[in-house]
């Protein structure tokens, strides 16, 4: 059975293209993260070109997505945060939370001359606006400018739950979206618009997800629970990873992970689905999820500056998916 199952994965692509014939290939509609919006759609236009399922996905963010799940007005919805049990409690139909990759979160930079490297109590006082100058990191003299989310956001939902874990001198609060100190902040929309400020203005200094890093933005060396200094890799990422435990509706989090060689901020990325109520729709949603979770898919996540999933997460991924019915 097991032999047969990872045939089934192994030819994923081709699944995806037999599970619904051609005359009458859905047409589904998805929303959520923009963290992970290029790996999302380069998965869902690769599944259609070999004739599965067509998929329309839009960037709002995960808080958005959620919202457009709870409404039912989409098929499924990606999130960088589970769904609160009070928000699942709101779907009469039912919510199946599946992650289907992971993402490390990072202080990006645009400080020419800078080698950034934060401890947890610097990577808290940047991001509460104790730090406003850059000689006080140990680099040349400037405004430091923070820049964080506008929208209600994912990323924000991790980051700042870290932020409580590095230091009890957090107290902004942690959530989806909170109130940010205003004095040297700016505020952008989605993980591109933060990093398109971070990148046009000197002295700018933000979080957001690795895949978002490019051009002339830089990521912090950040230190972990072991004292360590990392920077974001799949090593440093897939070893936070092995410490997350996930829960009977398959959310769980370590917002700073103890084991050495951790990077410190590291979150997984749902895919919410209906348990019921899908109808004509329920196999090819079912097929979509398969393919995420295949190997040809995982295998470009990191190509694009994300996370692919352990085997013991994705056992319990591909097996929660079963569950959805029609």
């Amino acid at each position: 059975m097991r032999l047969v199952r990872q045939a089934l994965i192994l030819s994923s692509l081709l699944a995806v293209g037999a599970a619904v014939s051609a005359s009458s290939v859905p047409s589904l509609t998805s929303v959520g993260a923009s963290l992970s919006a290029g790996l999302v759609q380069r998965w869902l236009g690769r599944m259609a070109s070999s004739g599965g399922p067509d998929v329309r996905y839009r960037s709002v963010g995960s808080a958005a997505g959620q919202w457009a799940l709870i409404r039912q007005t989409v098929d499924f919805a990606v999130s960088v945060a589970p769904m609160q049990p009070r928000d699942l409690a709101k779907v009469r139909r039912g919510v199946v939370q599946i992650p289907t990759v992971a993402t490390a979160i990072v202080f990006a930079y645009n400080q020419p001359g800078c080698d950034l490297k934060l401890t947890q109590q610097q990577a808290v006082q940047v991001a509460s606006g104790m730090i406003t100058d850059w000689e006080q990191l140990g680099c040349s003299p400037g405004a430091l400018t923070w820049v964080h989310r506008s929208d209600a956001s994912g990323t924000t939902h991790a980051f700042t739950h870290s932020m409580q874990a590095f230091s009890s001198q957090w107290s902004l609060g942690a959530g989806e979206s909170i109130r940010w100190p205003a004095d040297n902040a700016m505020a952008a929309d989605g993980n591109d618009g933060v990093a398109a400020a971070i990148e046009n203005r000197r002295g700018a200094i933000g979080y957001l997800g690795q895949s978002h890093l490019g051009g002339s933005l830089r990521a912090a060396a950040l230190q972990n629970s072991s004292g360590e200094f990392l920077r974001p890799s799949l090593i440093a990422a897939a070893k936070a990873l092995e410490g997350i435990t996930l829960d009977s509706n398959l959310a769980g989090s370590n917002h700073n992970p103890a084991a050495e060689g951790a990077y410190p901020i590291v979150t997984l990325i749902w895919v919410l689905a209906y348990r019921s109520g899908n109808g004509e729709n329920g196999e090819a949603i079912r097929s979509t999820l398969d393919f995420m979770l295949s190997p040809q898919a995982q295998s470009q996540a990191a190509e694009l500056g994300l996370i692919p999933l352990n085997d013991e997460i994705l056992s319990k991924s591909r097996a929660v998916i079963e569950r959805i019915g029609q």
